[in-house]
């Protein structure tokens, strides 16, 4: 009851938003597991591979070509005022300049990239740079338009870059680099006409605020010191899997690992959610409630210091649930020769919960913290979690070790993740009695 008192409290257009941004990731995620079945049943093995590499190389590369421009986006445009769409493009445009730079450069080497990672000549490299452009833009642009608040606008651009045009990309050819080619070009098709649309036509008319807009040397700030951060987040997800793949003496187990760690970030898709939703709207509070000299709503400081118990309590549900259906989804999905994952899901899935705590609890400290704290958190998670499954390892097998390790960061992240929230909440001060 107290739970459903507690979203009952929530802004409905925050509940709006929240479906609307998860309907919008499941959408792209099955437009994604979609594209997986074609390539593979159309392109062979070979193919597979090559699509594989290259899906891989753009998520290692966007959130070093990013600098953390995202969340800063999030953080200040609703804080900018009349230069808010100044200030997008700037960003975009500075965005553009260093895509730029850096794709001049690795074509240049074009050949030499492409027989480092195995995955062909100049062409092949090339489709792989157009499609980190488009991927890079046409997330920026997403995060301008929250931060400009145009949810749906932003979630527009992502289901129509992320989740429709592939789709219509791999129709038009059967040739993989021509399809990923197609791919980078319509997004940043998509991401230029989504910058267009950011921010208010007469957003220059309005009045000016109470304090001036942030610069975009500050953006740049706020986000290079996360870069970090946004690396170590995926490493933290990948390393059980590397370890496996080269400790366990059953080169399956690696398998199982990485299809567990897979299932941990979809349940954890559920909360992280929550940074697009709450950042921008949290951030621009803060900056009302200090432009106008008074205190935090204490109704919503009390929400955020609940809402990272109330997304432990779903992911224990989901976990619950995933443990439950472990061997149908395990033999649906994977096949009945399978079997052993079975054992591995259900050990890893809890690792969701004090993950879910953390998920809950960044955009809080994001938004109210200038400092890198979620950086530090999260690289000392990784450092924690490899010192971790080495020990673990000493006493136990690969895969356990693995996923004890993992399941050690994550309590690690948990606890000092909400140390962090309480930290970054302003204290609401008493009225004195009369």
């Amino acid at each position: 009851m107290r739970a459903i008192r507690l979203l009952a409290r929530v802004p409905a257009v925050v509940r709006r938003d929240y479906v609307a941004t998860a309907g919008t990731f499941w959408l792209t995620t099955a437009s994604g597991l979609l594209l997986f079945h074609l390539v593979a049943q159309r392109s062979g093995v070979a193919g597979f591979a090559y699509y594989q590499v290259a899906r891989g190389a753009v998520a290692t590369v966007q959130p070093l070509v990013l600098v953390g421009l995202v969340p800063a986006l999030h953080r200040y445009l609703p804080r900018a005022g009349r230069r808010i769409r100044v200030l997008a493009r700037q960003v975009f445009l500075l965005e553009v300049v260093v895509l730029n730079v850096l794709g001049l450069i690795t074509l240049l080497f074009a050949e030499d990239v492409g027989r480092l990672f195995g995955i062909g000549g100049a062409p092949e490299v090339r489709a792989v740079v157009l499609l980190t452009a488009g991927s890079s833009l046409s997330a920026l642009a997403g995060a301008a338009l929250r931060g400009c608040g145009q949810v749906q606008v932003s979630n527009l651009v992502v289901l129509i870059g992320v989740g429709v045009l592939p789709l219509a990309a791999f129709a038009v050819t059967s040739e993989i680099h021509v399809f990923l080619t197609l791919q980078g070009v319509a997004l940043t098709a998509v991401a230029v006409w989504g910058i267009v649309q950011a921010g208010p036509r007469d957003a220059e008319k309005s009045p000016a605020g109470p304090r001036p807009a942030p610069p975009l040397r500050t953006l740049l700030r706020y986000g290079i010191r996360r870069v970090p951060g946004d690396v170590a987040l995926p490493g933290l997800f990948a390393f059980p899997t590397f370890f496996v793949a080269g400790a366990a003496s059953n080169s399956a187990d690696a398998g199982y690992v990485g299809f567990t760690t897979s299932t941990i970030t979809l349940v954890c898709s559920i909360f992280g959610m929550l940074t697009p939703v709450l950042l921008p709207r949290l951030s621009g509070h803060a900056h009302e409630a200090a432009a106008a000299d008074r205190g935090f709503d204490p109704e919503l400081a009390h929400g955020l210091r609940v809402l990272p118990f109330a997304a432990a309590g779903v992911a224990v549900l989901t976990s619950v649930v995933v443990i439950i259906t472990a061997v149908p989804v395990v033999h649906w999905f994977l096949g009945a020769d399978f079997g052993g994952a079975v054992a591995v899901v259900r050990f890893g899935v809890l690792v969701s919960i004090p993950l879910a705590v953390f998920f809950a609890a960044r955009p809080t400290i994001d938004a109210l913290r200038e400092a890198p704290v979620t950086m530090w958190l999260l690289v000392g998670a990784l450092a924690a979690e490899v010192v971790a499954t080495y020990a673990a390892a000493l006493v136990m097998p690969a895969w356990p070790a693995a996923l004890a390790g993992f399941a050690a960061a994550a309590v690690l992240l948990a606890v000092f993740s909400y140390l962090a929230l309480l930290r970054a909440i302003p204290r609401t001060p008493r009225k004195p009695s009369p």
